[in-house]
């Protein structure tokens, strides 16, 4: 840290005091490396950096800004009782269904284990009921086993029962028309500094920034964006639209209904919350650069692409991407060679503005740099 001695610093300091207050010892043998008193003013300055150093990071821990990890934790609930969230199960709906209604009614029990294409294992967590002459159409909700992002899966990979055999109808089929959402990883450092960060901006609950703020304080969600509803005079409607998005930039109907229960204790009484899932939208980037000579280019844009990915993979549900924001990720390269001009950012031509309920997204595929 720049506003603390280093161990330079500290070596200097004990050198100057031998070169001032020595009696008994030639002062420059403080500069000969090995001797007693080079040894001696080099030992206690590696002890005072220690010190320092414990010293820097003690005091970190005392802010909002450069606390971390288990430092960041305590201190988010002594001052804010808030607690960071942990790694959450990804959820969604399955649907069943059957060729015959040959075996009459059953139900699909709570706690039926099945499984994607790559053998991730879900288990449902409302029933499937059959009526006598269902076919089709019945939909349980269902959570992944294991927490994290890796267990979340895309539209139509939950297709097989762990044991078909034990249902009352050996026939049954099983499909997600939508994607899982909500797995996610324990919560980063950034992340639940900023939810901290809103505690008394939402304090008083009812607002928009609160509604927005009980969201995310949901496992499994990452982004959320409130907008009031308006009658056709321009008058609050007494209807709150709340976007949600997980960090991929997708919302199950599962996940919408527990975000919809911990509301209770953040939306104003008499006022409805309308919940509205997220779908990702990708945005292709093209990247037209230039580099200063004696610069190693191959590694240079990997990280430029890396970089381009983060930024606009950490925009919320709703959230436009702004060209200047773009140049703004790539000038934190101009120091490590890269020359940005007017001409660096090809595609996207402008602004992108998602439509509502769409969340910007990219992948290092989508995010290309030209010859």
């Amino acid at each position: 840290m720049p506003d603390f001695p280093t161990r330079a610093d500290l070596y200097a300091i004990g050198r100057d005091f031998m070169v001032q207050r020595a009696k008994k010892l030639d002062p420059k043998t403080v500069d000969v490396e090995g001797s007693d008193a080079n040894l001696f003013a080099g030992s206690q300055s590696m002890v005072g950096k220690k010190i320092v150093d414990q010293l820097a990071l003690r005091i970190a821990a005392l802010f909002l800004d450069s606390a971390e990890d288990t430092d960041l934790d305590r201190l988010a609930y002594d001052r804010y009782r808030q607690i960071r969230k942990g790694a959450s199960s990804a959820l969604g709906t399955v649907r069943f269904f059957r060729a015959s209604s040959a075996l009459g009614a059953g139900t699909i029990p709570v706690g039926t284990i099945i499984r994607t294409l790559t053998g991730i294992d879900y288990v449902t967590t409302t029933p499937g009921i059959f009526g006598p002459s269902d076919l089709d159409n019945i939909t349980a909700d269902v959570r992944a086993f294991q927490a994290g992002k890796a267990t979340q899966v895309g539209a139509n990979q939950i297709r097989k029962f762990s044991n078909v055999q034990a249902l009352f109808d050996p026939t049954l089929q099983v499909t997600n028309d939508a994607p899982t959402a909500g797995g996610e990883d324990r919560e980063e450092d950034d992340f639940f500094r900023n939810r901290v960060r809103d505690f008394w901006l939402t304090a008083r609950r009812g607002i928009l920034a609160a509604i927005e703020a009980g969201a995310k304080s949901v496992p499994g969600v990452v982004s959320a964006q409130a907008v009031e509803a308006l009658n056709p005079f321009g008058q609050p409607a007494r209807v709150v639209n709340l976007y949600i998005a997980d960090s991929s930039g997708v919302a199950s109907a599962a996940l919408g209904r527990q975000v919809l229960t911990a509301l209770d204790d953040f939306r104003a009484g008499g006022i409805a919350v309308i919940i509205s899932t997220s779908l990702p939208t990708i945005v292709p980037v093209q990247l037209q650069l230039a580099f200063s000579t004696g610069v190693d280019t191959v590694n240079l844009k990997q990280q430029i692409q890396a970089a381009v990915v983060e930024f606009v993979n950490s925009l919320p549900v709703n959230g436009p991407l702004y060209i200047l924001q773009l140049g703004s990720v790539l000038q934190r390269f101009a120091q490590d060679g890269l020359v940005v001009a007017q001409t660096s950012i090809v595609a996207p031509a402008g602004d992108v503005f998602p439509q509502l309920g769409q969340t910007l997204r990219t992948t290092t595929t989508n995010v290309v740099v030209l010859p």
